[in-house]
């Protein structure tokens, strides 16, 4: 038999052990993540799941209040949510779906909402979770195409790629940056990127999805996982990407801003390039380059074809984020 087990502060540890040691945990998962947002509080309602007095499951989740309908939603503060698992059977996750409903039921809550981390976060293969979802009638009520960036093992073969499908010569990149005196540059200036991000932004009618100090309090939880690489000329911050080491397989690019008066210096393409790079030394095997479509479009699977099309000079393929969801009154 599973225990379900209501989340208190007091286990943070053995929640965050058995994150790192699981198959699908990502640093969205860390219980330091999910409470480093500066305005935003949260009902948390997070479980941890043991089987005789050892944790075979945790799910980050809290209860959010939509129309006067109480969700249990996993997670709205992170990227992905979801049953966090280590080589649980096929059983005792339908075992665990169980329990989280039977909680919902009984305390008020009228709709489950899930975003599980795609398999390329996974450190083996194993769609037993997605599967449990649809045996249990979770309907995907959306869905996100993101364009993956597979790290080679060769880095030189990688970059060859990447000019052959921009139809660049060899030195094309190296000679961009000696020529107009741009400097490539690994450092903690969030202060100096944020105003770029936040213009970017503003281009597309939206806002970063970090404040300026989220984003210091994030690299101050986690500094050896949130990386920000500038370039700058003469001093000046003309560019930037920031990166999110989610876990020992999968980097994000999470931010990818340029300052558009030096549009014609290739900057996105420099950075994303030495993202590349720092993905190649710290051996991730894939680069997360982010959605490639228009969610706010009449229709929301509408791809951003010339976006798509940036992303796949880089070696992209497609992978899709799912949303789950059950109604449960």
């Amino acid at each position: 038999m599973i225990e379900i087990v209501k989340y208190k502060n007091n286990m943070n540890s053995e929640w965050d052990s058995f994150v790192d040691s699981s198959i699908n945990g990502t640093i969205f998962h860390r219980r330091s993540f999910l409470s480093y947002h500066v305005d935003r509080n949260f009902n948390d309602s997070s479980f941890i799941f043991k089987k005789r007095g050892q944790i075979i499951s945790v799910f980050p989740a809290t209860i959010i209040n939509d129309s006067g309908r109480n969700i249990l939603f996993s997670h709205p503060g992170a990227s992905f949510g979801g049953l966090i698992v280590n080589n649980a059977s096929f059983s005792e996750i339908l075992e665990i779906l169980d329990l989280i409903e039977s909680y919902c039921k009984k305390n008020g809550v009228e709709k489950i909402k899930i975003i599980p981390a795609p398999q390329i976060y996974q450190k083996k293969l194993d769609e037993s979770v997605l599967y449990a979802l649809h045996w249990k009638n979770y309907e995907i009520c959306e869905q996100y195409y993101s364009s993956v960036i597979p790290i080679k093992n060769n880095i030189s073969e990688h970059l060859t790629l990447i000019n052959k499908n921009k139809s660049r010569t060899k030195d094309y990149y190296s000679g961009l940056i000696d020529s107009n005196n741009l400097i490539i540059d690994w450092n903690n200036s969030f202060d100096k990127f944020y105003p770029i991000l936040e213009k970017n932004k503003k281009m597309h009618n939206s806002k970063p999805t970090h404040s300026l100090d989220e984003l210091y309090k994030l690299h101050d939880l986690f500094p050896d996982q949130i990386k920000l690489v500038l370039i700058r000329q003469d001093k000046n911050v003309i560019g930037g990407s920031l990166l999110f080491a989610a876990n020992q397989r999968v980097a994000i690019i999470f931010y990818n801003m340029i300052d558009y008066q030096f549009v014609n210096l290739q900057i996105a393409s420099l950075q994303v390039i030495e993202s590349i790079k720092w993905a190649y030394k710290n051996n991730y095997k894939f680069l997360d380059f982010g959605i490639s479509h228009q969610p706010d479009h009449v229709n929301p699977l509408t791809p951003k074809m010339s976006l798509i099309k940036f992303k796949e000079e880089f070696g992209s393929f497609g992978s899709l984020r799912l949303v789950f969801n059950k109604s449960l009154a």
